[in-house]
Parts: structure tokens; sequence; C-alpha cells
């Protein structure tokens, strides 16, 4: 048993009280005999006994009652973690605050971020001289909020009501391993962490636990006092991401976007709204229904009225959390698709230069601009330029042009390959390093036998003839064709009655290949001089010129490290670091740091990156008052899951940092936080139950007392 007043214990001499005044009242009695009383009868024995008897009860329970008294005010307590020595020894406590978005949430209580505060403020208030004490935000980390303890409480007051509601992602458990690294420099005896959350799963860990064995980070003596807020989960809908499949984006011509949608409440939704705003303009809104934790997908055809960057947001109605009903995104309708042919003689580069030169409509130009080059032009510089490369007639590179090559097509170029009416079977060696294997020649009469229509470039392009359930379309006479093999990984986008590829798609890295088998002269073919000829390597182009996945810009975060490389910008701008600028949602600009990454393959890439944008929105690249990029950065989704952590869960993660199940406290948000914490250091507390007794004693007492005097 432990007392927390212990001094008032010197109050138990009082004790001593009832009993003095006994024994001051025993006086010795003299003996007078008296004539006239001897024929009294004399007194029975045993009612002199029963006097005696409560004479001394009554002593008893006065001496009890004092002691009951004294023992209340020493405030006894039974089973604490801190002992008489450690509870006067210097503590240094670390508050562990989260502040993520989901804080901003309510409950009968209110806000879950003022209950936070209102309890770090009740633990502030529990401190003793020259205790240490730190506060650290979940949004700081990986850094401290505060780098050294302190004892000075008004500082840490000041933090805790300068909190506010924070949209960066961190989770308790990268939390706990600073707290770790900070206790592991104090010398104090007694260390206390206080984790207050709402008691999101989603906060508590990245999910990813060591269950069987310990990290040992903390001391055996280190207490953990986690308090949950919140007791159920609140219902919620979110938009999980936003898709682009591959699409020909052009001015006038729709592409698609799928939202997934996800309600992560218990309950059905019925007919939720969700709507696509083009800038700050509503364009269209659909309804979807979901039960309590089903994902559902709305499809949006959105045509754009003009090219550039397409900015918009996707927006659900209204809910209890609101921080997630905009996801944001930016696809890119490109003004001009420049294309260089490279090519050994102008005959072939004639036909490809014609075909992409035509206008779908008469009214406006082409969309391709076209250079073209020799191969002794092939340089860093004149590819990067350029969105497509053509590589027409070209049968071999040397050697310096292959790294080129290489690192042109890793950071997001595209290329079309026409081969060589020359060609050998030894030729083509620039091609082997993106793992196409020797290519076959066949000599020998075929046609299109199947065709990929659901590829991208078939967009538009054969409507006309599938409406009218034709099976067939225009197919070019083939003698004598350049054959990838089918092993290489390679996508087939058409074949051909013999079994070999006619048009084929090999991905590499952030780039692509689209190959023919025939030169785009008409020597091993009539493909040049057929119908089809123009709209397939119009619509190749196009496809080519989006990105290789057009959701990569959508899947930047608030609160992360921003990167992005100088092949995301728009091409035939200054890509300097000096002659770039980026603005947040608010126009204010922000530092940009730029450096060069080598990959794996040994290929050097310009990085340009921002630390932890702090708000959701898209962010604008400028280069010389020209728009090169935009960037739509979102709040983590984890942020939307409502679904609290289990017990289990928490003390899984504590005992993998190795605190004993002993050591850990939790905190019930209805309770007095400052109650537990002291029946935790102290264990229960018993002057309730003295105080209790001392009453019960009080009216025992008060009864014999009046017995007594009724008998006398």
């Amino acid at each position: 048993m432990t007392f927390l007043n212990p001094f008032v214990l010197f109050g138990l001499a009082a004790a001593a009280i009832p009993i003095l005044i006994h024994l001051f009242n025993i006086r010795k009695l003299t003996t007078i005999e008296f004539s006239t009383l001897k024929f009294l009868k004399e007194l029975q024995k045993n009612k002199m006994r029963k006097v005696k008897v409560r004479q001394w009860l009554l002593l008893v329970l006065r001496t009890l009652l004092i002691l009951l008294i004294v023992l209340a005010f020493s405030r006894p307590a039974l089973k604490g973690s801190f002992g008489s020595l450690s509870s006067r020894a210097k503590s240094t406590i670390v508050i562990l605050f989260d502040n993520s978005a989901s804080m901003g949430l309510s409950n009968e209580r209110g806000q879950f971020l003022a209950q936070a505060q209102t309890q770090s403020l009740k633990i502030l208030s529990l401190l003793q001289e020259n205790d240490d004490v730190f506060f650290l935000r979940l949004s700081d980390l990986p850094n401290a909020t505060m780098d050294e303890a302190t004892h000075d409480g008004k500082k840490v007051e000041s933090l805790i009501r300068e909190t506010e509601i924070n949209f960066n992602h961190r989770t308790i458990e990268d939390g706990l391993h600073l707290v770790s690294r900070l206790l592991s420099q104090s010398k104090n005896l007694n260390k206390e962490v206080y984790v207050i959350t709402d008691g999101q799963g989603t906060t508590l860990t990245s999910g990813i636990q060591k269950v069987q064995s310990q990290e040992g980070l903390f001391e055996p003596n280190t207490k953990i006092f986690y308090s949950s807020l919140s007791q159920r989960q609140i219902d919620n809908v979110a938009i999980e991401r936003i898709t682009v499949p591959p699409s020909l984006f052009q001015v006038g011509k729709p592409f698609v976007l799928n939202i997934g949608v996800k309600n992560y409440g218990t309950r059905p939704i019925i007919n939720h709204l969700a709507g696509v705003s083009i800038g700050n303009n509503r364009v269209m809104q659909k309804s979807i229904s979901l039960d309590g934790g089903e994902n559902g997908t709305l499809e949006f055809s959105i045509t754009p009225s003009q090219s550039g960057f397409v900015t918009g947001f996707v927006e659900l109605e209204d809910d209890l959390f609101e921080s997630d009903n905009r996801f944001f995104f930016s696809i890119n309708i490109p003004e001009k698709i420049k294309l260089a042919i490279i090519s050994k003689e102008e005959k072939y580069s004639r036909y490809i230069s014609a075909a992409l030169s035509l206008s779908d409509n008469a009214n406006n130009p082409s969309p391709i601009s076209i250079s073209k080059l020799s191969p002794e032009q092939m340089t860093t510089t004149t590819l990067t330029a350029n969105d497509i490369v053509v590589l027409s007639g070209i049968d071999a590179l040397p050697i310096p042009r292959h790294s080129i090559l290489q690192q042109y097509i890793s950071n997001g170029g595209s290329v079309i390959f026409f081969p060589s009416a020359d060609t050998n079977v030894a030729s083509y060696n620039y091609l082997t390093q993106f793992g196409l294997a020797e290519m076959q020649l066949s000599r020998s009469s075929t046609t299109f036998e199947k065709v990929d229509y659901q590829f991208p470039i078939f967009q538009g392009m054969f409507e006309q003839i599938l409406s009218k359930k034709k099976t067939a379309i225009e197919t070019p006479q083939i003698n004598t064709g350049l054959n990838a093999r089918s092993e290489s990984n390679l996508r087939s986008i058409i074949s051909l009655s013999n079994g070999k590829n006619f048009l084929w798609l090999r991905e590499v890295g952030r780039g692509r290949i689209l190959g023919f088998s025939v030169p785009a002269i008409p020597e091993w073919s009539d493909f040049p001089l057929k119908g089809i000829f123009v709209p397939l390597l119009y619509q190749s182009a196009l496809f080519l010129a989006a990105p290789i996945n057009a959701n990569e810009q959508l899947q930047y975060a608030v609160g992360e490290k921003i990167e992005f490389t100088s092949f995301q910008l728009k091409k035939g701008t200054m890509n300097s670091p000096s002659s770039l600028q980026l603005f947040d949602t608010e126009n204010r600009k922000v530092p940009l740091i730029a450096y060069n990454k080598t990959s794996d393959e040994g290929i050097s890439h310009s990085i340009f990156s921002f630390d932890n944008p702090i708000q959701a929105g898209i962010y604008t690249i400028f280069s010389q008052n020209d728009t090169v990029l935009t960037l739509p950065i979102n709040i983590r989704r984890e942020e939307s899951n409502g679904a609290l952590a289990e017990k289990d869960q928490i003390g899984t993660l504590l005992y993998s940092m190795g605190i004993a199940e002993g050591s850990i406290t939790y905190v019930n948000p209805d309770s007095e936080i400052s109650g537990t914490v002291l029946q935790s250091r102290f264990g229960i507390e018993l002057w309730r139950y003295f105080l209790i007794a001392a009453l019960f004693v009080a009216l025992i007492e008060m009864f014999v007392a009046r017995e007594s005097k009724a008998k006398v």
C-alpha cells in the first residue's frame, strides 16, 4: 500500500485521545458503609459486566473512527507503478498528438481535436517541478515538434492550443519510433507516453507489424497511456481513385474518367450524388447506391473544348467527413504533338510525312508537328524535344546512339518503328537492349487475320464498319515481313494469316515502341498505298503522345515528397531549374529542387521535387509564363476509412515495440484522464472506502452511546 499524503499519517497519534480520556475518567473509589443501604438488593454481576463491555466498545469505536479519518486523508492506494521513491523522482512525459484530417470529425462530446487539446492540457497540469515534457504532432513527422524536452509548461500549452488539423497522413507507429529515440536520451526514472487519437485504424500503423519478435524500443519502466476518443465508426463515403483508360486525347473527342467510390460506413447509401467539374464549372453529375463497405464505379465521358491542361475535380455530396469529398485530376490535351522522323533516305520518310500532315478537318491544321532528322543528328537534345520519334528504314545504329535511344525511351519517350527494305537477320541490334528477340524475316503472301479492336488506336476508326456488322477491314497484301518473336512480351495489335505480328507494342519503363513489320514504302507490301495507312499511322501518333499511364499524375498526395521528371513537362519548353516556377493552390510560389538521379540501368534522369504540400488541389509549374505541367494533389485515402483500431491491434503493435501488456493503460473517453493517470501511477485510491467505513463506525458509536445513556 502507498500513501499519497504520507505526512497526514502523523495524525494517527490522535487515536490516543479517546484512550487517554478513558484512563483519566477511571478514579479509585473509597468504600463508605451506609447503614440504610444495607437492605438494598445487591446489583447483579452480569449487568455490571454489560456496562463495562459497552464502555470498552465505545472506546474501540472512537479510536477506530479517528484512525479511519486520518487514513482517508492520507490517501492510501494499492498496486501503483510509482513507489514512494519514484513518485518524488523526476519524470519524462511525451504527448503524441494525432492532428490528422479525421480529427476534424465530432461526436457527442464535440470535435475530436478540441477533446484531444483538453486532454493534453489536463496531462500538462499533472506535471511536477523539474519534470521534462515533449509534445509531438503526428503531422510533423518524421521531424519532432520539439527537438528538446522542456520544463516550461506555458510553452507546451501554447503548442497544444495552436495545433490545427493537418492533411499529412502519418501513423502512430512512426510516431512511437520517434518517441523511443527521444526517451532513450532521458535519464529520468519515470517515463510516460500519452497517445491521443480518434482511434482510426489506418492511423495506428502502416500495416506491417512485428508480432513474434520485440524490437525493445522502450525501457521496461515506460508506461503507455492510449486515449481513443471515438467509440464508434463514423459513416463516410469517399472517392478512392480516378482512372483514365488508354485514350486518344484530342480537342472535341471524348475521353473517359472512371471514378472509384467506396462506402466506408456500415449503412447503405441510396442515390449518393457525384459531380465532375472542369475548372470551377460543374459539367455533369451521376448518383450511386452502395451497401456498407461496398465499392462502386461511376463512368463520366469528358469532351475537352480546347487543348492544354484540363484540370478539375470530382465531388461527392456532403457527409460527415467533408475533407475527402473532392478528388482532383489533370489531363493534358496536346496542342501540338512533336514528332521527328529519322531515316537514312528520303523515301523512307515521304509516305509517313504525307500521312501525318493531313487533317481530319479542313478548318483545322494537323495537330502533329513534323521534323526530319538523319541518324547522325540523333542526340539527347533532339530526341527529348519530341514526343514521338519514328525510326524508318534504320537497320543499324552506331553504339553511342544506343544509349541515347535507351535513355529517351526509358524516360517516357515513344518510338514508331518501320524496318528497312534492305533487312538482314543481323540488323536492328539497337532493339535488343529493349528485350526484343532477334527479328525474323518472313517471305510469304499474307493478309490481316486478327485485329484487336479494343486497342485505343482504333477508337472511332471502324465505327461505321462495326455498326454494319462487317467482319473485315481493308487489308494490304503483304509479301515480305520482318516479324518480332511472340516470346518477347509483345502485345499483338494486328496479326497476319501466317501467324506473325503485323503491328505490335512493347512497353519499356515509361516509354513505348510501336512496331510495324513492313517498311513505309511499297516494296514489301502495298500498305502505304492503302486507305488504312493514314488513319492507322495518325491514330498511332495520338496514342503514343499520351503518357503510358494517364493516371500517374493522379497519385500525388498531401504531406509527401512530390517528384516529377523533365519528360513529364510540355515539350519545347526550357526545362532548366532556373526557368521553372511552382505555384500552389493559393498561387503562392513553392521552392522547387532539381537534381539528377541514376536508374538501375545507369540512365541519368532529371528530377524536380518539392516537399510536403499541405493542401489538396492543383499545383502548377510555369516556364516563362507558359504552363508546362499541372499536378493534382489529393489527401491520402487512408484518412477516409473510419474503422477503429481494435485493442488487440493496439496491443500487438505496442508489444512489437517492447511494451508489456501491464504497462499499457487504455483511457476511457468518458472518464477523467487525470484520475485515470493518477490511478495508474499510484494504484487504486482507497480514501473513499476509508471515509465510508468512518461514517459507518460513527453511526455505530452514536447508537451505542445513546443506548448506554438510556440505560443509565
